[in-house]
């Protein structure tokens, strides 16, 4: 073999690796996009068929995250006066609201909101809901909660309560907001985005090392 042929033998291996490999890159780009795909399926299948449970379970508390309406608040209210747990939490109150604003939204009578109802004033994402929860799950020896907030929120606040508090048990009661009658059969791209937002947060909630994040202060049980 001349000398004048190596360059070029050389030149047609790196043009072969190099293919080689772009079809690998390739492969996994697709196969990691498909997996995405079929996961967002999964979890708006998931979110279009999620209900509260027929026949609700004794649980010692009932958990309420907030909203951008009041919906979840009168569901929470809802379970508490009907015995659902001995006490509820509404978690991620707005701090320009006062309590005496939540019990009349709540339309609860002074006894029964002042004995048992806890408001959490701190957290101000899921990660801080979950943190808050687990410290009162915890302060009152909760083993049991009765989880409230809306179907496509469920997954990632269940995922970030189990993760604060491993030996919890979650009753998930999903919230299902109701349609107008002019939006669409596939909900609206307003919709739509706010899925693959809620998505996405689901995915780096998954993807983030537990522990990284420090843990909030302890919220103290209140009389109201």
């Amino acid at each position: 073999m001349s000398k004048s042929t190596q360059p070029a033998k050389s030149l047609n291996n790196n043009s072969r690796v190099h293919g080689a490999l772009f079809k690998v890159f390739k492969f996994l780009f697709g196969f990691g996009t498909t997996l995405l795909i079929c996961g967002f399926v999964l979890f708006v299948t998931y979110i279009s068929t999620a209900k509260p449970p027929a026949a609700l379970p004794k649980v010692d508390g009932v958990v309420v995250l907030t909203g951008a309406d009041g919906s979840r608040l009168l569901v929470g209210a809802e379970l508490l006066q009907k015995g659902h747990g001995e006490r509820l939490l509404i978690s991620g109150v707005n701090p320009t609201i006062k309590p005496a604003q939540i019990q009349g939204l709540l339309k609860l009578g002074s006894e029964q909101f002042n004995c048992c109802v806890d408001l959490d004033y701190e957290a101000e994402n899921t990660f801080d809901n979950a943190q808050e929860t687990a410290n009162w799950a915890k302060a009152l020896g909760y083993e049991k909660i009765l989880l409230v907030t809306s179907a496509y929120h469920m997954p990632r606040a269940k995922m970030e309560i189990a993760s604060a508090m491993n030996d919890i048990e979650i009753v998930s009661y999903p919230v299902v907001t109701e349609r107008s009658v002019d939006t669409p059969w596939w909900g609206g791209w307003d919709n739509t985005r706010l899925l693959v937002r809620e998505y996405g947060k689901l995915l780096v909630s998954y993807a983030r090392e537990p522990g990284k994040r420090p843990t909030r202060q302890k919220l103290k049980p209140s009389d109201g």
